[in-house]
């Protein structure tokens, strides 16, 4: 593999890669064998396979050589292929970043008011994560209800008429609402035992739900023994678990407030002025405002990111040592974050979750020794 790279200004950089027939018939050869797919069957999944190499590429790869280059890659990556990925020809892909300029120098504030540091919304976010807990352990039962809300069932009657004639009837249907973004569901959302609900109306025909019964999800009361059994980060009392959630939303609360505070006392300074190339990198998507008022939000959102990155990263590069105390509340924060978002098996981005939290934690780790904040 051959590797050029285009040091584009001082804070962004691109990297042209080339793969040799033999480099690439050994990535898919690598692919299939790891992912236990016969050459029978790789012609069958020809879109798989490559959407797997490029993954392989991009991830494994590409990353492995950007870790060895003289600067410092900052957020996303862009991939540009300039030939087809396939096993039989050789591939020349560029790789483009936004860097950490060499020269760079950031004023840090003397010291942050401890005011700003209050925390909002902690009751709402314990309220949120023990009902998330309880679900996921089955600690709740469903109970007749009057009026539907997100995640009921209902029990409907369908039918499809025309005028006053039913042309059929299917009775004794069920929907579950936990996914209100499905236009079906959001319909039986407020309705209630007898509500007559259109479903749809093409050519004279309407279709039409009878709601017959609602039960609502409801959750156990937090006793001392449910928790006891949900395990949670060793707590053993419903007042432990309380205090747990608030201390873990706190803690992550605390370095999200830091870093945004950081970021703007940056950005007013107006030491650091992010060039063109930067902007463009994060202009070119689909997700790019076209109105202007949008646009120019989301482009001081941009500017603001890029400032923590930067931050983040000075003070890692100098400043590598983390307490242990620390280091606990980050994992704690993992087991609170995957189950808050309902995502218990997220094994697979354990390592990414806590290297990433570990730098922006240094930075707090950082201002509290410096006596720049005292909490």
């Amino acid at each position: 593999m051959k590797v050029k790279q285009n040091y584009v200004s001082s804070q962004y950089h691109q990297v042209y890669f080339t793969f040799s027939v033999s480099e690439m018939n050994d990535i898919f050869e690598e692919v299939l064998t790891s992912h236990g797919i016969s050459d029978k069957e790789a012609k069958k999944q020809k879109k798989y396979i490559v959407e797997v190499v490029m993954e392989k590429i991009e991830e494994e790869i590409i990353e492995e050589e950007l870790a060895k280059l003289d600067v410092v890659p900052i957020g996303n990556r862009r991939f540009r292929y300039l030939t087809e990925v396939a096993a039989t020809s050789p591939l020349l892909v560029i790789c483009q970043f936004c860097i950490l300029p060499s020269d760079i120098q950031i004023k840090m504030p003397t010291k942050i008011p401890k005011e700003i540091f209050q925390i909002h919304y902690a009751d709402e976010v314990l309220k949120d994560f023990t009902r998330q807990i309880l679900i996921l352990n089955d600690e709740y039962e469903y109970k007749d209800a009057e009026i539907a809300e997100q995640g009921s069932i209902v029990k409907y009657d369908l039918a499809y008429t025309r005028e006053d004639f039913v042309i059929s009837e299917i009775n004794d249907q069920e929907i579950s609402l936990d996914d209100i973004e499905q236009p079906d569901r959001a319909l039986f959302l407020k309705a209630k035992v007898g509500s007559v609900i259109i479903l749809d109306e093409d050519e004279n025909v309407t279709v039409k739900a009878t709601v017959k019964s609602i039960r609502n999800l409801v959750v156990n009361k937090l006793s001392n023994e449910i928790v006891k059994n949900l395990n949670f980060l060793n707590t053993k009392t419903v007042s432990e678990f309380r205090n747990k959630i608030k201390d873990i939303f706190t803690f992550s609360s605390t370095v999200v407030i830091l870093l945004n505070f950081l970021a703007d006392f940056v950005l007013q300074t107006g030491e650091i002025v992010l060039d063109d190339y930067v902007i463009k990198h994060f202009l070119d998507n689909d997700i790019v405002p076209k109105n202007k008022k949008d646009l120019n939000q989301y482009i001081n959102e941009i500017k603001k990111e890029m400032i923590k990155e930067y931050i983040i990263w000075i003070i890692n590069l100098n400043y590598t040592d983390l307490d242990n105390e620390y280091m606990n509340k980050i994992i704690e924060e993992y087991e609170f974050d995957k189950i808050l978002f309902n995502n218990p098996m997220r094994i697979d981005g354990y390592q990414e979750f806590i290297t990433r939290h570990s730098y922006e934690v240094r930075v707090l780790q950082y201002c509290l020794e410096k006596k720049i904040i005292e909490l």
